[in-house]
């Protein structure tokens, strides 16, 4: 056993972590501490330590049980799951450590990429159809209720190639059972997890995969009509964004009447099946009102043009006006500079 009088420093104990063969023994005043370091696997060393305070008992006392200090990785010269005594190394904090919850978001992270990668290069290993009665209902439900506005928020707000791709759920509590494996072989053991878990949840995974083939048909369908509103909103929405602004004008027509009032340029941003004037101040929120009624709302279609200071950053196409369609009532605000 090596006996080491104070302290050690972060240098000392890595250097006995890397090549010390023997016990390592720390004593001090009050305190002391012992390391003992059982080789598990291949380049894998499992760190164990007792501490208490001088004199209540012989150092070390195998009667007493070790603690855990954590698994050294000889290649890396790292700690894992680290646990070591502050009364033992004085600056334990720079010791070169990864905790558990490090290492599974690391697993967890590894596990879903290569599940993702599995199943959306070919579906490998899935049923054709599902026989499962109740995910059965929840992709016909998904269809009827959920697909429609799933498709209309995705052209809106989203990224197509990231949302019609299957996205794993993966994760794990713990990592008891499988630390030394992950530590030994990273990629060899997410690899066995991911294939493990695809033949646990295989009409699971099917069924999200029938749902993003419903999302990925009315996606589609919205895209070759260009008519669509929603081609306008998604306009009105990228051009409040990226114009910086905080407050835009916005100038509304409909059922005959106009009015332009000031709102927040989130209000416009995003996918909203109707707008409102809740956002604009009192003056602007009246005429809106007496224009259009208390409680009207307005849709994307109704937005002829949209101005941040003097700079119009969403203009509407100009309506087909027929011959005895008399001009719209204005009840646009009178205002200053934004």
């Amino acid at each position: 056993m090596i006996t080491h009088k104070g302290p050690l420093t972060t240098e000392e104990f890595m250097a006995w972590l890397k090549d010390g063969k023997d016990m390592l023994a720390v004593e001090r005043t009050k305190v002391w501490a012992c390391f003992i370091k059982i080789p598990q696997r291949d380049g894998i060393d499992l760190i164990f330590h007792q501490d208490g305070y001088a004199g209540l008992r012989e150092l070390p006392c195998f009667d007493c049980g070790f603690k855990p200090t954590g698994l050294y990785k000889q290649d890396e010269q790292k700690l894992y799951c680290p646990n070591v005594p502050a009364c033992a190394v004085s600056d334990w904090q720079n010791v070169p450590a990864n905790t558990e919850l490090y290492l599974r978001r690391e697993f967890c992270k590894g596990v879903r990429e290569r599940i993702e990668d599995i199943v959306n290069n070919g579906r490998k290993g899935l049923p054709k159809e599902l026989s499962d009665e109740k995910l059965i209902e929840a992709v016909a439900s998904y269809r009827e209720f959920y697909a429609d506005e799933a498709a209309a928020r995705l052209l809106v707000e989203s990224s197509p190639d990231k949302c019609l791709q299957f996205r794993s759920k993966y994760t794990t509590a713990d990592m008891d059972d499988g630390l030394l494996d992950f530590l030994q072989d990273r990629k060899g053991f997410v690899d066995r997890t991911a294939m493990v878990y695809i033949s646990l949840h295989k009409e699971e995974i099917l069924a999200e995969l029938m749902k993003i083939d419903i999302l990925r048909e009315k996606y589609e369908a919205i895209l070759a009509d260009p008519d669509n509103p929603l081609h306008r909103m998604r306009q009105i929405s990228d051009a409040v964004r990226s114009s910086g602004a905080t407050t835009v004008r916005v100038t509304i027509e409909k059922d005959g009447a106009q009015a332009t009032i000031r709102t927040s340029a989130k209000s416009l941003s995003g996918y909203h099946p109707t707008y409102n004037d809740f956002d604009a101040p009192a003056a602007d929120s009246k005429a809106f009102r007496e224009a259009f009624g208390s409680w009207a709302n307005y849709t994307a279609a109704d937005v002829r043009a949209i101005t941040y200071g003097r700079k119009t950053i969403y203009e509407a196409p100009a309506p087909e006006v027929k011959q005895a369609e008399m001009p719209a009532k204005s009840f646009t605000m009178t205002m200053g500079g934004m």
